[in-house]
């Protein structure tokens, strides 16, 4: 059944464009694969343990993703419960400041692995809370539509924020210029909150049970009742296989983030050059992933992933070769990988809402992105554990090859969708 009407997806789709654009300027600005990760170098933090915050934030999100799946679909104030969880992000990534410029190195390494884990709950709980929120409030245009035009809007405010802090803030120190990166996020974050209450919510308020209290164990006998259910299901098996497929794939901007800081964390110029082109790499997904994509999602999937594994060859080479010192080369390395991840991350959530039927939504992909994360905690693990042992490059390398086999992937199991399908 189709929720919204003209009238009311009108109104909707500015709101919704401007809050996620402030959303996604926000992570940008304080983004845990970037900027934490040079605080985190910047402050001696060990690689492995730099690394690992990947796999505490995957943890969390599968925990999220088990437990909390049932409760967010009855969620009856979903745009309160947007809101609020951006106040909390606003709130973890406050304190991850306050940690790095009031308190000592250990001090700070717990902050650092507490503030993580929290937003990598709720994190998971906003995309699982929006998937349902967005599908019931825009037509698959124009969900299309607020994709990618966030994308582009949301790295152009980036790009200008990151510039004038850039500019007013050179004569501080690394540590405290990167804080005041965060700080900007921060903000960005407390008017998403804010934007996200004047959404209309046109989801029917009768369908709405509350939520009944369940104990953990509870909750996990029906995460498994889901997963089985889940998978009698042909589509949902193939859909499955693709998302674990760019487990690995996605992972590459915060190894690619992590190789840039070891070399350029002391630099006056190293963390805006990333910012910049992490937010470059948004303005130009946006377009260039919309027009795509509204040709094939096949198409989409396997440029992204050949994208990452050209960026994973170059850089990989220039490394062992002793040749890539400029930050420069890491930037564009950091474009292109964000620009593909972009594609992946979007053309898989437009993809799942096209095929997925409204009453198995949220359960479904609460599955498949648990499935996911349990994979990339360990891929992540493994490869924090490399790049600590030996070099980051060869964590590089890893994902570089991983991205040509889920191109040749894609291209197999994906399905056309529906002409005028609309959930």
């Amino acid at each position: 059944m189709t929720l919204h009407d003209d009238t009311s997806e009108k109104r909707n789709l500015p709101v919704l464009a401007g809050q996620s654009t402030l959303a996604t300027a926000a992570w940008m600005m304080a983004s845990p694969s970037i900027v934490l990760t040079f605080l985190a170098v910047s402050l001696g933090m060990p690689v492995f343990m730099v690394g690992a915050l990947v796999s505490i934030r995957q943890l969390a999100s599968s925990l999220t993703d088990i437990f909390l799946f049932d409760t967010i679909s009855r969620i009856r104030n979903r745009k309160l419960a947007l809101s609020l969880a951006d106040i909390a992000l606003a709130v973890c990534f406050g304190a991850t400041i306050v940690a790095v410029l009031f308190g000592s190195k250990s001090q700070t390494m717990v902050v650092f692995v507490v503030c993580v884990f929290v937003m990598g709950m709720i994190d998971e709980f906003q995309q699982l809370l929006l998937t349902d929120f967005i599908s019931d409030n825009l037509a698959s245009k124009s969900r299309l539509t607020l994709k990618y035009v966030q994308m582009a809007l949301g790295g152009a405010f980036a790009v200008a924020l990151t510039w004038a802090a850039h500019e007013l803030t050179l004569e501080l120190l690394p540590v405290s210029r990167h804080s005041i990166f965060v700080a900007i996020g921060i903000t960005c974050f407390t008017l998403s909150a804010c934007a996200l209450l004047a959404v209309q919510d046109l989801a029917p308020r009768l369908t709405r049970e509350d939520t009944p209290i369940r104990s953990p164990l509870k909750a996990l006998s029906n995460y498994f009742t889901n997963v089985y259910s889940m998978l009698q299901n042909g589509w949902f098996r193939k859909f499955i296989a693709l998302r674990l497929v760019f487990a690995s794939v996605v992972l590459s901007v915060p190894f690619f983030s992590l190789i840039s800081a070891e070399a350029h964390h002391t630099s006056n110029r190293g963390l805006t050059a990333l910012i910049i082109s992490y937010a470059l790499g948004y303005i130009v997904a946006g377009p260039l992933w919309g027009a795509l994509n509204s040709i094939s999602h096949r198409f989409v999937m396997m440029t992204s992933a050949l994208m990452i594994g050209v960026a994973g060859l170059t850089l990989a080479i220039l490394h062992i070769y002793d040749i890539d010192h400029d930050v420069r080369i890491h930037a564009v390395a950091i474009f292109i990988v964000t620009v593909a991840v972009r594609g992946i991350t979007a053309v898989l959530s437009l993809y799942y809402m096209d095929i997925a039927p409204k009453d198995q939504r949220v359960n479904g992909i609460a599955v498949a992105r648990s499935f996911v994360r349990l994979v990339m905690i360990v891929l992540s693990a493994a490869l924090a554990a490399i790049a600590h042992l030996h070099e980051t490059v060869w964590a590089i390398i890893f994902i570089t090859f991983a991205s040509v086999i889920a191109a040749i992937v894609s291209v197999i199991l994906t399905e056309k969708p529906q002409k005028g399908k609309r959930q």
